[in-house]
């Protein structure tokens, strides 16, 4: 008991110190980096912006699918909003709202939901219920997600997740394990197994092949941006000119990505194994990596290419100027540390203003800092 109330203690010392941090630096962009060739750059070169047709968009619900690079795309939103003194959706704790039960709105606590009832921003794990996810959501609201080849998917999340040691069978042996055996795996923690990108999207993992067809028309009508993982700066620049925002609100160190020494190659005969146990996903994703192609054909793609460029460019130019390095997500040179070793995390030596220390902050760290805003935001003295 002494020894949880001290970690207790400890925890709430160290995220109040993360927090005055955040509260008294500067949130202005890097000044070596904002330079005339990224700020000429400004959402759909300006000129939209000038004859009053682009506005920064500040309402999105960003559906956080699991293994999909997600962490990566929730912390440019939750940078975002708090730079821009946003609301978010937010659990009492952790950062999951739902899942593996679909989100309902009891889910939020009412000291961290805004009078109004609405939420700026949704970016934590949840389990898609549209009815119940727009009572919180504005008119307007931005529908944002992101997909990821399943097999690669399913590698990562079984691996993770240790779940050879649960099952009882290694990934690399699937080939030779019959698929019905396969398929009558369970789902770790209830929330965690094949066809995850379907389950997060609320349906159920057993799906006909009519409920399928009918599932992505749903998502196709519902999300305006579905971004593919294997094609993360393309989907980010079209996400900038969907939501008219700065080359520099795009900026991002890559979050919870496994280490290559932790990383497993897999045979042809396990890929097209995990292909088959996971086809529900396969048809969902090639369908909106097809959905991609398309939108960077009409985005242009020499148009796409020079954006591209120029958004690594601005990394680079960060992560230069943030003086950041990777090490091992719980390298005892970290004060926030990742809650796996098996990712990577960042050190900066440049932590005078909010842009470096919220780039390299963990997910959880950066979700705990925000919580506790809102929380003293919404409950002043």
């Amino acid at each position: 008991m002494h020894s949880r109330h001290l970690r207790t203690v400890v925890f709430g010392l160290v995220l109040g110190t993360l927090v005055t941090l955040l509260l008294y630096t500067t949130p202005q962009t890097l000044s070596s980096v904002s330079s005339f060739r990224y700020d000429v750059l400004s959402p759909d070169e300006s000129r939209e912006s000038k004859a009053g047709l682009c506005r920064p968009a500040h309402h999105l619900m960003f559906l956080k699918t699991h293994k999909c690079a997600s962490s990566t795309v929730q912390n440019i939103f939750l940078r975002y909003g708090y730079k821009h003194n946003l609301t978010f959706a937010l659990p009492r704790s952790g950062n999951y709202l739902g899942n593996p039960q679909h989100f309902t709105v009891d889910l939020i606590p009412p000291n961290l939901l805004p009078r109004s009832g609405k939420v700026d921003i949704f970016a934590v794990h949840t389990r898609l219920n549209v009815e119940e996810h727009s009572k919180i959501l504005h008119n307007d609201t931005r529908w944002i997600t992101i997909v990821r080849d399943p097999s690669a998917l399913y590698e990562s999340l079984f691996n993770f997740f240790h779940l050879g040691d649960i099952y009882g069978v290694h990934l690399s042996l699937f080939s030779r394990v019959p698929m019905a055996n396969l398929m009558d795996l369970p789902r770790y923690g209830g929330k965690f197994g094949r066809n995850q990108m379907l389950f997060d999207f609320g349906y159920p993992e057993n799906i006909t092949v009519s409920e399928l067809r009918g599932a992505i028309e749903e998502l196709d009508n519902l999300f305006d941006l579905v971004m593919i993982s294997e094609y993360m700066d393309e989907s980010l620049i079209l996400l900038r000119h969907l939501l008219c925002w700065s080359l520099h609100d795009l900026v991002y160190f890559t979050k919870n990505a496994r280490r290559r020494e932790v990383k497993h190659n897999l045979n042809p005969a396990t890929l097209y194994a995990l292909r088959e146990l996971n086809s529900a996903d396969v048809i969902l994703y090639d369908h909106f990596v097809a959905r991609h192609r398309q939108a960077v054909l009409e985005f242009g793609t020499r148009r796409m290419a020079r954006e591209v460029s120029l958004l690594r460019s601005l990394r680079e130019d960060y992560f230069a100027e943030c003086g950041a390095h990777e090490v091992r997500g719980q390298d005892s040179a970290l004060l926030y540390k990742e809650y796996s070793g098996q990712v990577n995390a960042y050190v900066t030596a440049n932590n005078s203003g909010q842009n470096c220390m919220m780039l390299s902050l963990p997910e959880l760290s950066l979700v705990d800092a925000v919580r506790l805003h809102q929380r003293r935001a919404l409950n002043p003295p």
